[in-house]
């Protein structure tokens, strides 16, 4: 056995060491599990103050995971009778699947604050007196060309004409912290991939076609109570702490983190020495 996978497999059969993964001795403040749940739970409405615990509930190595695919046929009869039907079939997957190699299930209890407070007025404004100017000056923060663009106004006069009055919500202040309530939990999928070197590039792709698959095969709900659903899962990119060797590495650990939390991902690195 000399591959990353294999010993990071065999170390990730002991639950003690898949919690140091999720929660480092190094990360107290639980930062990486806190970006896991971002990347799934928008804070839309809601602002994770405080993990408290996560519980592991599920572990499984080397999951496949194909995306469907879709084949749409017609039948025509013309003689002597005219019929038509239509159809649509998901068939499995002829391409090779997508491997996940470490699926965790898991529940996540942490203590969150409102960043919005509850709806407290309505006002409306008559708009058909205001030439657009005066919009312009008296609604600097709105972004005129793109209303008209969503309101499919070809100019100003067809907006007006359209939505003669314009509405504006107006939200209370949100209620202040606090800690000493109990926490939330939250159903967290994480799905981790081990790569046994630093060539982003190919990390990236491996991890995008994963999410999108996954996401494929697993639908998940539009919303929760605090804001968007935005993946069926959290992804955790697993790489070698050697790579970043000061002397070879092509980039530094923040680098590299930040990189990949660009586009949904969170990043760890492990010493399999």
């Amino acid at each position: 056995m000399n591959g990353f996978a294999d010993h990071l497999m065999i170390r990730y059969l002991q639950p003690d060491n898949v919690a140091s993964l999720l929660v480092p001795q190094d990360d107290p403040d639980r930062h990486r599990l806190r970006s896991l749940l971002a990347t799934v739970y928008e804070p839309a409405l809601l602002e994770v103050r405080f993990v408290d615990a996560v519980e592991i509930t599920a572990t499984n190595f080397q999951v496949p995971v194909s995306p469907p695919v879709t084949v749409r046929g017609s039948w025509e009869k013309l003689l002597p009778d005219v019929a038509q039907a239509r159809a649509t079939l998901e068939v499995p997957a002829v391409a090779p699947p997508n491997w996940i190699d470490l699926s965790l299930e898991t529940v996540v209890t942490a203590r969150v604050a409102l960043t919005s407070g509850a709806l407290d007025a309505l006002d409306a404004e008559d708009l058909s007196g205001l030439s657009e100017e005066e919009f312009v000056a008296k609604f600097g923060f709105l972004d005129l060309a793109e209303l008209m663009r969503r309101a499919k106004a070809a100019d100003y006069a067809e907006l007006q004409a359209q939505f003669p009055r314009l509405y504006r919500l107006h939200y209370a202040e949100a209620p202040p912290f606090a800690p000493d309530e109990p926490g939330r939990t939250y159903r967290l999928r994480i799905s981790v991939l081990f790569f046994p070197d630093l060539d982003l590039g190919a990390a990236l792709r491996r991890l995008v076609q994963c999410r999108r698959a996954l996401d494929d095969t697993r639908p998940r709900p539009d919303e929760y109570d605090g804001g968007a659903l935005l993946a069926t899962s959290a992804w955790l990119a697993v790489f070698p702490a050697a790579a970043l060797a000061p002397n070879t590495a092509p980039a530094t650990g923040k680098q590299v983190s930040d990189l990949l939390a660009a586009e949904g991902f969170v990043a760890a690195f492990e010493d399999v020495a």
